[in-house]
């Protein structure tokens, strides 16, 4: 698909969430920082129709370039996923003596609570004299409200782009390609039914060790609850005291409570989160009032007996030493 933006017009035109890494990037890619009014391209009159399709090539060539005088210029909308993209970039450079090029999600304020999409990334330049000079950098996120936009704000020195002799620019013409293929990871649902529960005297009950992503996980459940009136559920890093020094898994789950009576009062909720040493579990403390929990009319527990779901799906998975962004404090 190859889209041309007309010649800039007029800046007198215009265009939440704290950006905020949840991923280890790839080296150089990161978030945009940057403050200062967005202004978007001019927008084509009829844009081609774009296929929804898993993974998409999606090609902007920009006329006179070297004329632009926005700090920022978007790229028309392109599908994929399920979701709308589009390209940043900055022209001469978002505070920094190179090209800086992002990929960015267009609709991200309209999208409901809670999104998120792991995303593998190509940018290119394009050398259109010599393809074999093409700069192409790749990497991998996962995007949601609180990291809409990543990229390289480090792409390529202004100097070479802006040099006539090296390719980049043909005719004050510029080219930029984005591979954009969805890797979300399969989910896995670990069942554990317990037995006798209004019995148990124990204040933290651990689940059978379950695999997933090639990790060893496990629930913990306080049945009368953490220091709490409500009943405490959270996900295991089972192994993580043999684990080595610097390892860190991201992973994206769901706990559930089974309403054994109907099904559609199951509690289920969601989150995400990038476990290492000091963090080796990550869940809800006041999951689900124990008054709910314990009341016999209510489904959860049947001749005495709960059932809890967790849906596991690993994102990334990191044995080396590293310094894991901080998610804050325990939901």
């Amino acid at each position: 698909m190859t889209l041309t933006t007309p010649p800039p017009i007029d800046p007198e035109e215009e265009e939440m969430l704290v950006l905020h890494s949840e991923f280890v990037a790839a080296e150089g890619s990161e978030p945009v920082e940057e403050t200062a009014n967005s202004v978007d391209a001019p927008k084509v009159d009829d844009p081609p129709k774009v296929d929804d399709r898993p993974s998409e090539r999606f090609t902007w060539t920009i006329e006179n370039f070297s004329k632009l005088t926005r700090k920022k210029v978007y790229s028309d909308v392109f599908l994929v996923g399920g979701y709308k993209w589009r390209v940043l970039i900055f022209p001469k450079g978002n505070n920094s003596d190179h090209l800086s090029v992002y990929l960015d999600v267009a609709d991200f304020a309209t999208l409901p609570y809670g999104w998120s999409k792991n995303i593998q990334l190509s940018l290119a330049v394009v050398n259109q004299v010599n393809s074999d000079f093409t700069i192409r950098k790749d990497t991998q996120h996962r995007f949601n409200a609180r990291t809409k936009d990543w990229g390289f704000t480090s792409f390529m020195p202004l100097s070479d782009l802006y040099d006539p002799s090296k390719g980049y620019l043909l005719n004050d013409t510029f080219m930029v390609e984005a591979d954009v293929a969805v890797v979300d990871p399969p989910t896995t649902r670990f069942t554990w039914t317990i037995e006798n529960f209004s019995r148990l005297t124990d204040k933290m009950l651990w689940s059978d060790v379950f695999f997933v992503g090639g990790c060893k996980w496990r629930v913990l459940i306080y049945p009368k609850g953490n220091n709490t009136d409500h009943l405490s559920l959270y996900l295991d890093a089972a192994d993580s005291i043999t684990l080595p020094d610097g390892w860190n898994r991201h992973a994206q789950f769901s706990l559930a409570m089974v309403n054994q009576i109907h099904s559609e009062s199951t509690i289920r909720k969601d989150t995400e989160h990038r476990f290492y040493t000091h963090e080796s579990d990550w869940g809800f403390t006041s999951f689900m009032p124990l008054s709910d929990l314990y009341d016999p009319g209510k489904g959860y527990l049947l001749n005495d007996t709960c059932i809890v779901e967790a849906d596991v799906a690993v994102l990334e998975v990191d044995v080396k030493d590293s310094i894991p962004n901080l998610d804050g404090l325990s939901i």
